[in-house]
């Protein structure tokens, strides 16, 4: 069986540290000036060398022969630490040995002397695994542990970790490695694997590594699993499931466009071509956090690629603005519900649809406000073209009815008219309203305009309370006059909601929005249920407890009784 390369390559010492100088230069100094501290906290995201820092901390404190703060690789102490077999150097999973027991055992073991190296090393990975108990029973071990003994914790969530253990220990960040080291030390592998590769594959595989070094040593022995020799670009995205930059670059264009259509044929492309869908929406965030940074004039912080500025640019100047931040959080969400049971490409065409469909319906922070502007603006139209008044659609601009009849064609011989001037531009100047406007007053001043106007003050209501939308979905207007609504619930369940004191107030806030114009409403009752019924007399003799439950809920009816014990009650 083969060795993972990240394991086969795992550095040997401080200097062999990928981007970490500054935790190997702190460190090897203090070896060299034998000042240790007596624990360390070594944090940071996966694969940046944690792990394989706290076992070269653990071989120079005991190596024999150690240079310049290095250990040496090579005596008795350090082989008996790189096979694995030191008993005074343990490595605790704090993963599966996270409760009090484990601690209190390691607590009883530190008292004892190393039985062969010059100190006691233990490495605790993943740290932030252990329970409270667990910390509390170690606290004072790790404080003031014997002189022999030496703490390393490592943990890829710090703030996980407690206050009063971070302030007990020498804590060190590693940082993110950056593309182009990553992307050397692939080329260096490789040299010593005797293998090829394309200087843009190995770049590719270091942006797949998201700065971790171990998550691109990885990647990249997954592509050296399909034998190409030597290691092109296109095996490289096929290997990991990326979709070729061209497909992303035109979905990307087209959904800044607003072109839905040409969108989804995109995407479409991309997963036929098998583009992995995590791998796609995390290079469409890329791309969009590149676009975002380019259109605020901060180029220099979206790591561009020569080919990609020229796209970059292009999407910030024809998307609408906040597209791409709105992108960037819709992207990471549908992410997140990758997690989940749920089918990927479906997430990710969703995320898109929802950006497309956000631009212009009122979708986002402002859509009440919008949803209300273009009802207005419609109105107008309509009125301005001879329509009558008070039906308002949402969104889209308003269309003169048609006529009845076509209208019929000049006499022989007689010059038609010439055709009537166009109105003008409504939008752009707006002749003063008629004295009395409906819209003036709180709204539409019929039902029909109401009725209209009904999808989206549901539509409004169910983005701050989808509870409340829900009963809304089931209620109509039923009558309005200026300033004026009233809604009819069909069943008592709905006109409780309704009347209750916070959902009246929201329903009241939205449709004022909405309307463009104060408005209070007035839930009633509209069904032929239960309000119409009345009540049942309860029965001779009944408890008081019944015949409340009878006056409160009309209509229902007893089907079971606890029996009453009359045997206190004396003779009758």
């Amino acid at each position: 069986m083969s060795i993972a390369l990240y394991r086969k390559y795992r550095s040997a010492t401080f200097a062999d540290l990928i981007g970490q100088a500054h935790v190997a230069d702190t460190l090897r100094n203090q070896v060299r000036g034998g000042e240790l501290a007596h624990a360390y906290l070594f944090a940071g995201i996966r694969g940046t060398g944690k792990t394989s820092t706290a076992r070269i901390l653990a071989r120079a404190v005991t190596c024999l022969q150690p240079a310049d703060g290095e250990p040496c690789n090579r005596c008795a102490a350090c082989v008996e630490v790189l096979g694995g077999g030191a008993v005074d150097v343990l490595e605790i999973d704090a993963a599966s040995n996270r409760g009090i027991d484990e601690m209190r055992e390691l607590r009883e073991r530190v008292k004892f002397l190393p039985a062969s190296l010059r100190r006691k090393v233990y490495i605790i990975d993943e740290a932030h695994m252990l329970t409270t108990e667990a910390w509390n029973a170690f606290l004072k071990t790790l404080e003031e542990p014997p002189p022999h003994v030496l703490f390393v914790l490592a943990t890829t969530e710090p703030h996980k970790v407690p206050e009063t253990v971070r302030s007990r220990v020498q804590r060190f960040d590693f940082r993110r490695v950056e593309r182009a080291d990553v992307a050397a030390h692939l080329a260096h592998i490789l040299e010593l694997e005797g293998a090829e590769a394309d200087p843009a594959a190995l770049d590719l595989l270091a942006r797949a590594g998201q700065g971790s070094v171990r998550d691109a040593m990885s990647l990249l022995d997954q592509a050296l699993g399909t034998g190409e020799r030597p290691l092109g670009v296109e095996t490289v995205r096929r290997s990991l499931g990326l979709a070729d930059p061209a497909t992303i670059r035109d979905l990307l264009l087209h959904l800044a466009a607003g072109d839905a259509a040409e969108t989804m044929r995109a995407v479409a492309r991309a997963f036929d071509s098998g583009a992995d869908a995590r791998q796609l929406l995390r290079d469409m965030s890329r791309l969009a956090r590149a676009a975002e940074l380019v259109a605020l004039g901060a180029a220099e912080g979206a790591d561009l690629a020569a080919d990609e500025q020229e796209t970059c640019a292009r999407l910030a100047a024809t998307a609408r603005r906040g597209l791409w931040v709105e992108a960037i959080d819709t992207f990471g969400t549908a992410e997140i519900n990758l997690r989940q049971p749920v089918d990927a490409r479906t997430q990710v065409e969703l995320s898109l649809l929802r950006l497309l469909h956000g631009g212009g319906g009122g979708a986002g922070p402002d859509g009440t406000a919008l949803a209300a502007l273009a009802a207005r603006v419609a109105e107008l139209e309509r009125r301005l073209a001879g329509g009558p008044p008070g039906v308002v659609p949402v969104t889209g601009r308003a269309t003169p009815p048609p006529t009845s009849a076509e209208p019929s064609p000049p006499p022989v011989g007689v010059q038609a008219p010439p055709p009537p001037a166009p109105l003008p531009e409504p939008i752009v100047e707006l002749p003063p309203p008629p004295p009395a406007p409906p819209m003036a007053s709180g709204g539409p001043a019929d039902l029909d305009g109401w009725q209209a106007l009904w999808p989206a003050i549901v539509d409004a209501v169910n983005r701050r309370d989808p509870m409340l939308a829900g009963v809304l979905r089931s209620c109509r207007p039923l009558e309005a006059a200026p300033g004026r609504l009233k809604v009819g619930a069909p069943y008592g369940f709905h006109l409780e909601r309704l009347q209750e004191r916070q959902k009246a107030r929201l329903l009241d806030e939205v449709i004022s929005e909405v309307a463009g114009a104060a408005c209070s409403v007035e839930a009633v009752f509209s069904g032929t249920d239960a309000p119409a019924r009345p009540a049942p007399s309860p029965a001779p003799g009944a408890p008081d407890a019944t015949a409340a439950v009878l006056a409160t809920f009309p209509g229902s009816r007893i089907t079971a009784s606890r029996l009453r014990d009359t045997a206190a009650d004396g003779p009758a």
